[in-house]
Parts: C-alpha cells; structure tokens; sequence
C-alpha cells in the first residue's frame, strides 16, 4: 500500500501540509482558502461541523457558534465549548481540523481512505510537554500516523538553513497568531543537525493580541460615537442576533486592519449596516494609519521585546555576539513594527527573503522527508520546561518540585533520581509530575508549576520510613513522550508507570501509620433493641472496608463487669472480625479499667495513638470522674480519644469531657454507628 509524508504546521490561526514532489515542496490546497486552511471551527443549528473558511465565514454573523484560536488552549482539561448541542476540546477541535487537512491529501493523491499518511506535526517550542501529548493525540483521532511532533522554531530553523545555506548560530523569532517562540539553534550543513541551544517564549502571547487590541479600540469609538456601551449584550439594549453581528464583523475588521497595515501606510474601514440604532442603520467608517496602529499595540511590542532581552541576558548556552542570522516565522512577525523592533536589538537585519507563513510547514516537510528515506535531518530538540515530581520540604513545610530532568536537556534524555517513602508500612507511593511552570524555573513551590500527570507505585515492601530506595527514571524519546520507571531497590522490582492525566487530582493524603484502640461496651443495656448487633455489624465494616491495615493496626478491648482484650495491636483483619460473632452483652460498664489497659497497649507503640469508645451509658461501677481524670492523662501524653455514645443513658457532656476536642459523637442508636466511624475516622485521618 502507498504511503504519504507529510508536514503539519497546525497553526493558532490557520493550518497548512506540505510533501515533496520530485524533491520541491509543494503545499496541499484547501477549498476557498488556498494554500492554508483557518483553524477554525463551526456548529450550525443541526449540529453539523464544518472547518475551514467557510467555516470563518459563517462565525462573522454567528460568532457564539464558532471556535476559534483552540490552540491557545490546548491541553488545558477545563476549558470545554458547547455549542448547539455538541462538546468540544482543545484536543477535539485540532481533531476536526486536521481531519479536513487528510480529507484534503487524498483527494490531492487520489488515494483511498485507508491510506496510511505519515505526518511530521509542529508545535510551539514553549509547549509543555502535555500539550504536545494533545497534538499528537489530535494527529491520532483525524486518522494521522504521528511520526514526530518537532517545534516551530526547529522546523523554521530547518528550511531556513536549507534555503539560505547556513552553518551557524541562528535565533528563532516565531511569533504566530497564539503563541510566541524564541529559539538559538546552531546548525551544521555538513552533517544537517540542527541543535537547539535554549528556548524561551509565551503560550499565550501573538496575533489574537493585536487582533483584540484594534477590536477593542474600534469598539470603542462606536460607543463614544453612540453613547452606548458595547461591553455585553444586555447593557447595548440590541438584540441578540444584531449584537453578535456586530461583534463578529467588527473583531473582522480589526484583523483585516492588522493584515493591511504590513503592506500599506494607511487602511480605510466601511461597515456598512452595521446595527440597527435610533429608528435607523449605523454605518461605520473610518481611516487608521500604521502609526496609530502601532501607538494601540504599544504594550505588546514591549512585551515582546522586553521577553527577548531577558531571554538574551538570562541564558548561558549563547552569547548575543554569536548570532549571525535572525530568522522570522510566523503571520505576526509581517507586523514592520515587530520586525524592525527585533533588528533594534541585534542590531541587524532580520532575513527577508523567506516566506514567513510557510516556512514552519517546510521545515516539518524536510524531516517528514528525512524520515522516509531522504536527506538524513537530525533535529535536536531540547526539554522547554523541568519535570519533576512533588515532595514535601521539611524546611520550608510546604510542598515542592523535585526536578529529574533539567530544562534544556536534548531529546533523547532520561534521569534517575532516589526517593523514598514518608511514613511506616508505605506500601503505595503515589508520584504527581508536574511541569515547571513557564517563568518558574527558579521556584521551589509547588504550587507555581504544571500538574502533567500522576503515577501510582504498587506493592512496595513494608518498611519504617525513609528506609526504602525508590529510584524514579523519567525519560523522553526523540518524540517527546515520557516514560517513567520506578524500581525499589531492596527487591529489585521494577515497574514500567502509565501516567494517568486529566484533571489535577485531588491528593489522598499519604497517612501516617496509626495504631488503634477500640473499646466495645458489651455491658447489658447493650442487650436491648438490636444494639449490640447493629455495633458488630458497624465494627465488621470498620475492620474490612474502612481501616487500611498496610498502614495502620488495631487492637480490640470490649469493657462490661470485666474487660477483655481480644486483641492487641495487630494488622490482621481476620483475626479482629473473628472475635465479634462471640460477643454477648451482659453486667455493667467498667470503662476505666479498659482505658487502663488500652494505655498499657499503646505505651508501646512510637506510631501515632488513637483510642475510639462505643458505649451506651455512664461508667459503672467505677467513678465517673476517675474515668475522665485517667482519660486527660492519657490526652496529655498524645493518644488521641474519639468518644461515641448511643442512646439517652450517656450524656453528650461526658462524651465531650472524656474524649479530645472535637472528637465527641452522640448518637440515638447504634444503627447509626457505622456512619458515625467513617465521620471519626475522616477527622481522625485528615488530621
């Protein structure tokens, strides 16, 4: 069966495919769009989808039904559009689109549906490492076999070196509709590997910008011109139809406005018809010069400026002396004052030969190439962001990234790092990736990076904290997919980890082990309306279903005329469940004698201490208040009290007295014991 290479440069703003053809790039036609396809989606009324320009067109008059620019969201778990019925993701919009894209090669090849097209897919080198995953996994969906996702940057640098024959340090401005990149490359011609040195860039920084900026400015000029406001819907008093209309011709125009003002000095508006507003229609015209233009995107040049100088003076991979070229990609970089404030700072003259739209899918086309067979293209594309794993710091008691692989470091690449476990008897470490968050390479906190994904490690050996060694291994192919490996050193296990991703997951916290006391009352008041019954059957559930005992033990005493430890601190469930079918009620309630020996049993214990009581009724024979003098001693030397008690025969103040703040439950009858636990144990836990 034939195969197909291909280039994807899967754009903010538009797509565009490229293949060889007797060695020359050729770029794949699009229906009403020419050479590249808008990344734009549309959902009319039926639910139907189209892609494309028509696509565009149709969201100008109808702009709520329309999903633009999903690239600048990609991967983000939360963000979802619903229009007319249907649900979209970043990563399904990308799908739809890139279905077009294949629909588009066959036709071209005049081959059959299952024809395999293999496709080099492009990415903003500032893209983490589960945004790329996304693309990929978009590739996947519209029928693509994904050989390599590469960056833009890498791609650009690709034909760039091709075209213009270079052998140097190179700096990579791509400046797109979503995204900005800057990347330095070091190309070597003899050998055509192409190696980047550093990376910096903005996800969400390009041509939407400029686009939101005239939009903004125009809009309003109508409102001073009106004396409306046009911020929403309902504060314009137009109706619905007439205010999306509006929005969506005028957002149009400012985009056209940005495109007109690259090749002219001056640009002419008319929207005509625009609404309907006192008893007649508002046209719109006016002029706008470059001048005034680029006095509206102030701010966005000195973004994009001030990022480059820090970028420059951040790095320690090149020096800004070295650079002998500056290669501009990207739709937005036709913006003159973009380009000539890029030149301000090398002072040089950026290249003007290239076609700034292309030159991305050219270079995704070249290694496409290169992979079927052609001219070997070693790109070598470097790690954007750190990864790392969560850990706790004891020194600053917070949580933090523990990187394993540095930003920077070349695909392919692995690290191994050595962790090991918190608490006793760990025999599950839970493993959260994260991504260093894009300005925080330098911090610590957790909380300033990118959850990626999480792991789970199974089946460890119990051990006493921090005595296992866990050696966690991530590691990239040239593709940028991450494995990660996690071996316990002691059995010599090793297991190969599927991260899990999705939305950040809300922790388990890793317990700390906890050895339990439980007092059963079996005194005779327990003979009465199922009460003991209905307490066994909510112990059965406490000991199978509701303690974990690979982390924590429990002991069991129950206290009537006598007391009697059935069991001492144990993990066995068996053995505990056993004991509760021999239970009979009976006598009175000597509960001091059993705080008694639950003290002497977890005196011995250097895990944490809890004592649970179920009673229903006060203490007898012995004194009350012996009772509670013994319990305060026993709070006061850190065993934690959990107190519950059914019935009218114990008050709720005893409850209160005898048990740690807070940890006092009074309840009608011992049915409700079993929902009662899981409240104790919820608290006692979280703690």
């Amino acid at each position: 069966m034939e195969e197909i290479f291909v280039g994807i440069d899967l754009g903010t703003t538009n797509t565009l495919a490229c293949y060889l053809k007797k060695g020359k790039p050729e770029l794949i036609r699009f229906p009403r769009s020419g050479k590249m396809i808008p990344s734009v989606l549309y959902v009319d009324e039926s639910g139907k989808v189209t892609v494309g320009q028509t696509a565009k067109q149709n969201g100008i008059m109808n702009p709520l039904n329309v999903i633009r620019s999903s690239k600048t969201y990609m991967a983000d778990s939360k963000k979802i559009w619903k229009i007319n019925g249907r649900e979209f993701t970043p990563t399904d919009v990308a799908a739809e689109i890139l279905k077009e894209v294949k629909a588009q090669i066959l036709k071209k090849f005049k081959c059959p549906p299952e024809t395999i097209i293999n496709a080099v897919i492009t990415v903003p080198a500032y893209f983490t490492g589960n945004q790329k995953d996304e693309t990929k996994k978009a590739g996947i969906m519209a029928g693509f076999n994904v050989l390599q996702i590469i960056t833009e940057p890498m791609a650009a640098a690709v034909a760039a070196v091709r075209e213009l024959e270079l052998n140097e340090k190179v700096f990579v401005v791509d400046l797109g509709g979503g995204t900005f990149d800057m990347s330095v490359l070091e190309a070597d011609r003899k050998t055509h590997v192409y190696r980047a040195l550093d990376t910096d860039g903005d996800r969400k920084l390009g041509g939407d910008d400029f686009d939101t900026l005239i939009y903004n400015y125009f809009i309003g000029i109508i409102q001073d011109d009106l004396g409306l406001d046009l911020s929403d819907q309902k504060a314009s008093g137009l109706d619905f139809n007439e205010y999306y209309s509006m929005t969506g011709r005028v957002r149009e125009a400012a985009e056209n406005a940005k495109i007109d003002l690259s090749d002219a000095t001056t640009c002419l508006l008319e929207l005509p018809n625009l609404f309907h507003y006192g008893g007649k229609n508002y046209d719109f015209s006016m002029e706008i010069t470059r001048d005034e233009f680029d006095d509206i995107c102030r701010p966005l040049y000195d973004k994009i400026t001030s990022r480059i100088k820090k970028f420059i003076e951040k790095s320690d991979k090149f020096k800004l002396k070295e650079i002998s070229t500056i290669i501009l990609a990207g739709g937005s970089c036709y913006i003159p004052k973009v380009r000539e404030e890029v030149e301000k700072i090398f002072h040089k003259k950026a290249d003007s030969q290239l076609n700034l739209d292309t030159l991305v899918v050219l270079g995704a086309c070249f290694v496409a190439e290169s992979i079927n067979g052609g001219l070997v293209i070693t790109p070598q594309d470097i790690l954007s962001h750190s990864l790392g794993i969560e850990v706790y710091s004891p020194a600053s008691k917070k949580m933090i990234l523990s990187k394993i692989l540095n930003k920077g470091a070349v695909y392919p690449c692995e690290s191994t790092k050595i962790y090991t476990t918190s608490q006793d008897n760990q025999t599950t470490v839970p493993i959260y990736v994260y991504e260093a968050g894009g300005d925080s390479e330098d911090i610590a906190d957790i909380e300033a990076h990118e959850y990626y994904g999480d792991v789970s490690l199974e089946n460890i050996e119990k051990a006493p904290a921090k005595v296992p060694q866990i050696h966690v291994t991530f590691s990239y192919d040239k593709d940028g997919t991450l494995v990660v490996t996690a071996q316990d050193s002691h059995s010599g296990k090793k297991n190969l980890i599927e991260i899990k991703k999705g939305l950040k997951p809300v922790r388990k916290k890793i317990q700390a082990s906890i050895d339990f006391m439980l007092l059963l009352d079996t005194s005779g008041s327990m003979s009465y309306s199922n009460a003991l019954d209905d307490a066994k059957k909510a112990c059965h559930i406490l000991f199978t279903e509701m303690i974990d005992f690979d982390v924590h033990r429990m002991g069991f005493i129950t206290f009537d005329s006598s007391v009697r430890k059935y069991s001492s601190l144990t993990n066995d469930v068996d053995k505990l469940d056993s004991v509760l079918e021999y239970l009979e009620a009976g006598g009175a309630t000597e509960l001091l004698e059993a705080l008694q020996k639950a003290d002497e049993e977890l005196r011995q214990s250097s895990n944490k201490k809890v004592v649970i009581i179920v009673t229903d009724g006060r203490p007898y024979p012995c004194d009350p208040d012996e009772v509670l003098r013994y319990a305060k001693r026993m709070k006061d030397n850190a065993i934690r009290i959990a107190a519950i008690g059914a019935g009218s025969n114990i008050s709720e103040d005893f409850l209160k007295d005898v048990a740690t703040p807070g940890d006092a439950y009074k309840i009608d009858n011992m049915s409700k014991l079993q929902k009662t636990f899981e409240t104790a144990l919820l608290a006692i836990l979280e703690a």
